[in-house]
């Protein structure tokens, strides 16, 4: 009868350390499921214009869509990147073609931008894919933002040239009609 009491207490005890250990490791996994979540180097601002030129710029649609996603990804801190990769290299496709873009933004210094973008999201789409070490994967993060952001400059600078251009154009007009009138 000992005997049995004996066995049924170690049972119990190993039944006890069983459940514990059970539960150790549940918290276990769940820490490992924490520990693989990504988290990314925050990302510079995104270069701001102004509200003028934001306007003007806005009007080109894809460039627009572009802005949305390039904020959203500008504040994207962890999880996958995948989707914004894909959108990327969707939406420079149609920034680069000349049917899309506006006639005012139709210039080298703007499509050699466009294209070093284009660049940048296709090198993020192949590091996501190739599963590559973080710390490239944040440099490549860095690299779109700081080309959109030039790209974003440039749009700018050309506005301020057209209307430089376009002022230098209408005092020429104005000096040409007060001449004929004298």
């Amino acid at each position: 009868m000992k005997r049995i009491q004996h066995i049924l207490i170690a049972l119990g005890l190993l039944l006890l350390v069983g459940c514990g250990n059970n539960n150790n490791s549940s918290q276990d996994q769940e820490a490992a499921i924490d520990s693989t979540t990504v988290h990314y180097r925050a990302l510079p601002p995104i270069a701001s214009i102004s509200e003028e030129k934001m306007s003007t710029i806005g009007q080109w649609e894809k460039f627009r869509e572009l802005s949305i996603l390039m904020e959203r990804f500008q504040r994207q801190d962890h999880g996958d990147l995948t989707y914004f990769a894909e959108e990327f290299n969707r939406l420079n496709s149609e920034l680069a073609k000349d049917s899309l873009m506006p006639e005012k933004f139709d210039n080298p210094a703007v499509k050699s931008r466009i294209l070093v973008l284009n660049t940048y999201t296709r090198q993020l789409k192949n590091r996501l894919d190739e599963n590559s070490v973080l710390d490239s994967i944040n440099i490549s993060r860095t690299r779109i933002l700081n080309a959109y952001n030039a790209l974003r400059l440039q749009l700018a600078e050309h506005l301020k040239s057209k209307l430089f251009e376009e002022f230098l154009k209408e005092q020429d007009l104005k000096k040409k009609e007060s001449e004929k009138s004298e």
